[in-house]
């Protein structure tokens, strides 16, 4: 990736090496730089001149707007193509991302899909298994893995946004947040207030919240989707991170334009994706379909028992051998169970895991019969019969994963319970 700050220039990068990579000294300056100057600047400035609600409203309104224009427009919209939207929104958004200071959106998403594709590996530009620091900001202070390599955005060179955008990012970045901040301080006569907490503060908050999905949310949180790499959910971060938190479940679907995909979660990014939906403003919204979603659900916690299971010689792969013994061992095995309480939860086990399946096939075909519906604008009347049905589907599917769930913790316990 190229360099990160406002005046990264590959072709003045200082000769300084660390383990044999090369010190980016502007970017060094820069995120070195901004923190200190904040971390000072603040503090003095309300001791000498108080706060004001307008210079905390500057600060936060700004960050909300351009932090979307990262997570709507940077990540969602040019990185992982999860919606589309006209060339005025592409460009508007294009414009708040460069503010950020984040550097181009042909280069972050370069780095990011590298990322996506190598992640936990040497070949991962911001790599968390190398520590919280690393991955937070070192890797963007030194020439990492795949510095400058912009060979895998070959879609974004096409679209004449993205290319403009790179090509002037600099110019942009620096006429958006001069602009920005002298037209705050004209509408609200503070000057200094605007320029230390609309732009100085403002800038160490974009970046070090935005940071924290790097590191963070590789390390801390819960992972219900997939273990098959390091990202978490963190329902916290996504409070900072306008819904980037939800970070197991957006590598496991990362077309997905929603990275909370349940109603509840917090996801102000996918709400304003829905919303600009609604007036016209944005098109193609890619979703994973229910049934995926679930069926993922509930094969990664199968998988998680089943090594839980481990440890006691009882795994789930023993129960369906087991239940696919002759009718007179399985008649004998039913007897048993009647004495067995371990063996019993095993059955129940077993045939919840049954009607997973078959619940989760239901919704399935449902979903598939939905979709045919839709496509055959005449049959408005089978569309909403399919609806209905795809709603019951969907509780059903949920309702056999919970049952599965609470079934397989209560076999578990059974099994590590001390004899």
């Amino acid at each position: 990736m190229r360099g990160f700050g406002p005046l990264s220039d590959p072709k003045h990068h200082a000769p300084a090496r660390v383990r044999g990579r090369r010190i980016v000294w502007t970017n060094v300056a820069f995120l070195v730089s901004t923190p200190v100057a904040a971390a000072v600047a603040v503090p003095w400035y309300v001791a000498t001149h108080g706060l004001s609600w307008v210079d905390v409203a500057a600060c936060l309104g700004l960050w909300v707007a351009i932090g979307l224009g990262v997570t709507a427009g940077y990540h969602r919209l040019f990185t992982h193509r999860a919606w589309d939207a006209p060339v005025l929104v592409r460009a508007a958004l294009a414009v708040l991302g460069a503010a950020a200071l984040e550097n181009s959106v042909i280069a972050w998403a370069a780095a990011h899909r590298y990322h996506h594709r190598n992640v936990d590996t040497d070949d991962d530009p911001y790599n968390p298994q190398k520590g919280f620091f690393y991955s937070h900001m070192g890797w963007i202070l030194i020439e990492g893995p795949k510095h400058d390599d912009l060979g895998n955005v070959p879609d974004l060179w096409k679209d004449p946004v993205c290319r403009w955008q790179h090509e002037h990012y600099l110019a942009i970045a620096v006429v958006t947040n001069l602009l920005i901040t002298a037209g705050l301080a004209l509408a609200t006569g503070r000057i200094l207030g605007m320029v230390v907490f609309s732009l100085l503060l403002r800038i160490v908050l974009t970046h070090h919240l935005t940071f924290l999905i790097n590191s963070a949310a590789h390390m801390w949180g819960r992972q219900p989707w997939s273990s098959g790499h390091s990202a978490r959910d963190n329902w916290f971060l996504s409070f900072l991170t306008f819904g980037e938190g939800y970070h197991n479940y957006h590598h496991t679907f990362q077309s997905d334009y929603r990275n909370g995909a349940l109603w509840y979660n917090w996801d102000p990014t996918k709400w304003l994706i829905w919303m600009l939906s609604r007036v016209g403003l944005a098109r193609r919204l890619r979703r994973h379909p229910v049934d995926v979603r679930l069926r993922r659900r509930f094969e990664h916690a199968r998988a998680m028992l089943d090594d839980r299971l481990a440890a006691v010689s009882s795994t789930l792969d023993d129960l369906r051998a087991r239940s696919r013994a002759t009718a007179e061992a399985a008649r004998l095995a039913v007897q048993q169970a009647r004495d067995d309480a371990s063996t019993a939860l095993a059955e129940r086990l077993l045939a919840a895991e049954h009607a997973c399946e078959d619940a989760l096939a239901e919704l399935a075909s449902v979903r598939e019969h939905w979709q045919r519906s839709v496509a055959d604008a005449r049959r408005m009347v089978d569309s909403r019969y399919v609806r209905r049905r795809l709603r019951r589907a969907r509780r059903g599917a949920e309702r056999a994963l919970r049952d599965w769930r609470r079934v397989a913790e209560a076999y578990l316990e059974e099994c590590t319970a001390p004899a």
